[in-house]
């Protein structure tokens, strides 16, 4: 080989290092901010970012909060065929044309996620909207009055569970999308130092490291103080009617070091998590979320938060 062959081929040897190099950097960073390329995961398994269509089965756990029950009434409303999955044993609000109800599942208990049904068929997505409150309160209460339904219970021990039981009986995922909160990655600046004061950003980002790390073509959506609501009906058409005509402009970030938003709408949050179900540029990302009342927010306009999406 001739002295500027050489040369040439040890330019074109050292450029493709670089760029292997520079590519390695980018996901390092967006695993560290939370959420991998479009096409790999934080453990590197390359996943799908195949979307769903109407018609298919979609699991919503935490069906019952106030973010689960507007996801679960938006999800039906577009067609989708949505099981809604619970701890309360109530089957009253089940009927004939509304989502399937499955109740007393405690994410807690592996063996009750898997014996619960709510798996059964072809599942393609799942939306895990577990969470606590982040100071003590009621709802870190058993049903035998001890305080065992706390932060690390619900949005670690609850979260895991159900990723692992997504991993084992739903083989053709095509997306989860796991609602956490804004702050996970900045526990020690205000005003998050605060909020984490009983840990509960410290577990809700251990629940995200297991979606991160599962293989699953994951979405996270990070919002901030939880407003409008929560609702107390289980009624689809009493949920759509007080939810509808609520326009909300929406501040987005690419992970967990931009916005620092004073509160966001369950309803952006529910319209984001459908909205990230369709939209194949949203499979392995997380965005902050934040809202204020009024101006020309996307509201259920797909093509308007694969804007957003993209945006960052």
């Amino acid at each position: 080989m001739s002295t500027a062959r050489a040369r040439d081929a040890a330019v074109v040897a050292v450029r493709s290092r670089g760029a292997v190099d520079r590519r390695r950097r980018r996901d390092a960073r967006g695993r560290r901010r939370g959420g991998a390329n479009a096409n790999a995961n934080g453990n590197g398994t390359t996943t799908t970012t195949t979307t769903i269509g109407r018609g298919a089965r979609v699991v919503v756990v935490g069906a019952r909060g106030g973010v689960g029950q507007v996801i679960c009434a938006k999800l039906h409303a577009r067609g989708y065929d949505v099981v809604a999955v619970s701890r309360g044993r109530g089957t009253e609000e089940t009927t004939t044309t509304g989502p399937r109800s499955v109740g007393g599942v405690d994410c807690r208990d592996a063996r009750s996620i898997e014996a619960s049904g709510a798996f059964d068929g072809d599942v393609e997505a799942v939306v895990c909207c577990l969470g606590t409150t982040a100071f003590p309160s009621a709802r870190w209460r058993d049903e035998d009055g001890k305080f065992t339904n706390g932060p690390e219970a619900t949005d670690y021990v609850g979260a895991r569970n159900v990723v692992e039981a997504t991993k084992k009986l739903a083989p053709n995922l095509k997306r989860f999308v796991f609602v956490s909160s804004v702050g996970v990655l900045r526990t020690n600046v205000m005003p998050f130092v605060v909020l984490n004061a009983f840990g509960v950003l410290k577990w809700k980002r251990k629940g995200e490291e297991c979606v991160e790390n599962s293989g699953l073509p994951y979405t996270i959506l990070r919002p901030g103080r939880l407003t409008d609501g929560p609702y107390t009906s289980y009624d689809l058409n009493t949920l759509l009617k007080a939810t509808s005509g609520a326009r909300r402009d929406v501040q987005i970030g690419g992970g967990d070091d931009k916005l620092l938003p004073e509160a966001t709408s369950r309803l952006v949050v529910a319209e984001a998590a459908c909205a990230a179900l369709v939209c194949a540029s949203a499979a392995g990302r997380a965005y902050e979320l934040g809202s204020t009342e009024g101006g020309d927010g996307p509201q259920d306009d797909v093509q308007k938060w694969q804007k957003l999406f993209d945006s960052v």
